[in-house]
């Protein structure tokens, strides 16, 4: 019997591992993506996904009610590059490994696509949800650098993120190209430099006699 879309979210399904069901999944995904990078959202049609998918578009709606679904499974499966929680042993050289792959994944064309439809209501809805499982990388890599004394127990991990990634997004919604090596090492210090200097602020000073 076939799922139908009522009785679980289509963005969430999951397919078996290996077999067919998931071969159509993964077909389906990348031509989303593909059709997205080409014409943008508002353009994108579920039966050219198909057509280039080689499936029914029928068999895409059984999993993905609508179009918004589509994408946001297709934006999740490409994001998931850019999101992994590496492990340097240092806050610097976790912060640098994220923010090179989050520039680098920014100079997809699905990523400049997307940036540029911003002001679509679907489009921020979809942006939306997937930015809470973004940030939630961050915040791990931030909370431990909290633990590890690396960085004051005060810290904002939200904050951090999104100072450091906002270097990439204004780039890029600006159209420019994102950053480079040398950038991303300047924006990753000044902003723990920043972050070390308003703890110092804040710390109650001794009063003088």
């Amino acid at each position: 019997m076939t799922d139908r879309p009522s009785e679980r979210r289509p963005s969430e399904a999951r397919p078996r591992e290996g077999g067919r069901s998931a071969r159509v999944v993964h077909e389906v995904l990348r031509a989303t993506a593909e059709e997205l990078g080409r014409v943008g959202y508002a353009a994108l049609r579920v039966e050219d996904v198909a057509q280039h998918a080689s499936v029914n578009k029928t068999t895409i709606y059984r999993r993905w009610a609508t179009k918004a679904e589509l994408v946001t499974a297709a934006l999740r499966q490409e994001g998931d590059q850019c999101t992994e929680t590496p492990d340097t042993g240092s806050v610097r050289g976790d912060l640098l490994s994220m923010l090179r792959r989050f520039a680098e994944h920014s100079r997809t064309p699905i990523v400049r696509m997307m940036m540029v439809e911003l002001s679509h209501p679907e489009v921020q809805a979809i942006a939306a949800s997937l930015k809470r499982n973004f940030q939630s990388e961050w915040v791990k890599v931030i909370a431990r650098a909290m633990a590890r004394g690396e960085l004051p127990s005060g810290t904002s991990p939200l904050l951090v993120t999104e100072v450091i990634t906002a270097t990439v997004v204004g780039r890029v919604m600006r159209g420019e190209e994102p950053p480079n090596e040398v950038f991303c090492e300047a924006v990753v210090d000044l902003v723990l430099a920043g972050a070390m200097g308003v703890a110092e602020m804040r710390r109650p000073r001794a009063k003088t006699a």
